[in-house]
C-alpha cells in the first residue's frame, strides 16, 4: 500500500504530467522499443507515427496521478485497457519492463527528486498488479468457456462480401471445425498476422459485425488511407487477403457490449462505427423484444453499409431508423435526414428517461452525439460508447 506521502507526492505530480506528459509517453516508447525491439511486435507501430498511442497513454498516467487515491474512478478506464491487452497478448512478464522505461522517461524530462521517482515505482507496482490480475482472470475465464481457446488460432475465410467502396466484410471460420467462443454484440476479435513486406509482427482488432452464430465469425473492415500510415492491415485484407487463406485470431474480447436489460436500446453510429452496432441490432432482433431506436451517419446511401438489411429490419414495429446522410441526391425516404446526426430533430421519439444509447464511429462525430445527449439530459450511467484505436475521452 502507498503511503500518505507517496500519494501527495504522485498527487502533486499531476501537473507537470499534465503539461509534459506527451513529452514523457513519446520518450518512453523511445526507450522500450531501444531496449526491447520485440516488444515492436505486439504494438502498433502505426499509432506510435501519429502520436495516437503516446497521448492516449499520457490520458492515462496522467488519470492515474489524479485519481491514486481513489481508483475506483478509472476502473471504467482499467476494464477496457486490459480487455485489450489480453487481445494483443501481453504478459505479466512485459510490466516490469514498461516500468523501468516509464521511470526512466520521467525521470528524463521532469527530473524530479529521488523521492518522487520512488514513490512513482511503487504506485506502478500497484498499477501494474491490478492489470496484471484483471487480465489472468479475463485470460482463464475466456480459455475456460465453451468453444475458448488460448493465445490465437486458425481460421480460413469462407466469404469476402463488398458492402460499400471502402466497407468489406470478412466471415471467418475455424481450420479445425471445432466450437468457437461466443461473444456479448460489441465486443472484438484481434487478427495477428505479418504481412508480406512488413517489417513487424501485426496485430489489429476488429468488431464483430453480426449476432453470434456457432459456424464462425463476421467482421466488417474499412479500407483506411492517411498520411501517418493508417490502413497498412485493411488495405492489406482488402488487397491481398482471399477466400481460403487462414488468418490467426484471438477470442472476442471487450468491455463495449449490449447490456442484459429490458430497456429499449438507442443505437447511434457514423460510417464504420456501424460494425458493433450491426451485431447488437441483429442480435436484438433474432433474440428479444426490446424496442430499438437505430440512428446511424453516413457519408451518403452509397456508402451506408447493410442498407438493404436495414430496410428489411427496420420494417418491423420493434425497430425504428433514423438515417443521415450529409450528401443527398434525390428525394430522401422517410426517417432520412440530410446533414450529420441531430438528435434534436429526433427528441420527440426517443425514449430518454429509461433507454440505454451505445455510440460508435468517428470520435468528432462520437463527441457532438455526447454533447447532444447530455443536452437531453440523458445519465452517463446510460451511455456507452468504443472508440476504435487508441482509448480516447468524450467527456472533454
Amino acid at each position: 500500500m502507498l503511503t500518505q506521502t507517496e500519494i501527495n507526492i504522485i498527487k502533486d505530480s499531476a501537473p507537470a504530467l499534465a503539461q509534459y506528459g506527451e513529452d514523457i509517453t513519446g520518450r518512453f516508447y523511445q526507450i522500450l522499443f531501444q531496449t526491447n525491439p520485440e516488444l515492436s511486435h505486439i504494438f502498433n507501430m502505426t499509432n506510435q507515427k501519429s502520436g495516437n498511442q503516446k497521448a492516449a497513454l499520457a490520458t492515462a498516467v496522467y488519470a492515474f496521478s489524479k485519481y491514486v487515491d481513489n481508483l475506483e474512478v478509472i476502473l471504467g478506464d482499467v476494464e477496457r485497457i486490459a480487455q485489450k491487452h489480453v487481445s494483443l497478448g501481453i504478459k505479466s512478464e512485459h510490466y516490469p519492463l514498461v516500468g523501468s522505461a516509464l521511470l526512466q522517461a520521467i525521470d528524463e524530462i521532469l527530473q524530479p527528486p529521488q523521492s518522487v521517482i520512488d514513490a512513482w515505482t511503487k504506485g506502478y507496482a500497484i498499477l501494474a498488479d491490478v492489470f496484471i490480475n484483471r487480465e489472468q482472470v479475463i485470460f482463464d475465464e475466456k480459455a475456460q468457456q465453451p468453444g475458448g481457446w488460448t493465445g490465437t488460432r486458425e481460421f480460413t475465410l469462407v466469404n469476402k462480401v463488398i458492402e460499400t467502396p471502402l466497407i468489406t466484410s470478412f466471415y471467418l471460420e475455424p481450420n479445425d471445425g471445432l466450437a468457437i467462443s461466443d461473444y456479448v454484440p460489441g465486443q472484438y476479435i484481434a487478427i495477428h498476422m505479418h504481412p508480406v513486406g512488413s517489417e513487424n509482427h501485426q496485430i489489429r482488432q476488429y468488431s464483430l459485425s453480426s449476432a453470434y452464430h456457432k459456424n464462425g465469425y463476421r467482421i466488417s473492415v474499412k479500407k483506411e488511407h492517411s498520411p501517418h500510415g493508417e490502413g497498412l492491415i485493411s488495405n492489406y485484407l482488402h488487397d491481398s487477403v482471399n477466400v481460403g487463406d487462414t488468418l490467426n485470431l484471438t477470442n472476442p474480447f471487450g468491455e463495449f457490449y449490449l447490456q442484459k436489460s429490458s430497456n429499449p436500446v438507442v443505437l447511434i453510429s457514423g460510417g464504420v462505427g456501424i460494425t458493433p452496432m450491426q451485431a447488437m441490432l441483429e442480435t436484438l432482433v433474432a433474440d428479444s423484444s426490446r424496442k430499438v431506436h437505430f440512428v446511424h451517419g453516413a457519408l451518403d446511401s452509397i456508402n451506408h453499409a447493410y442498407k438493404e438489411m436495414h430496410n428489411n429490419i427496420t420494417e418491423t414495429e420493434q425497430v425504428t431508423a433514423h438515417v443521415f446522410y450529409e450528401q443527398v441526391s434525390g428525394k430522401l425516404a422517410d426517417n432520412h435526414y440530410q446533414g450529420r446526426i441531430n438528435l434534436d430533430l429526433l427528441k420527440s421519439d426517443l425514449p430518454r428517461s429509461s433507454a440505454e444509447f451505445y455510440i460508435c464511429g468517428p470520435l468528432a462525430m462520437m463527441k457532438a452525439v455526447y454533447k447532444q445527449l447530455k443536452t437531453l439530459q440523458v445519465a452517463d450511467e446510460n451511455i456507452f460508447y468504443e472508440v476504435f484505436g487508441s482509448s480516447k475521452t468524450l467527456a472533454e
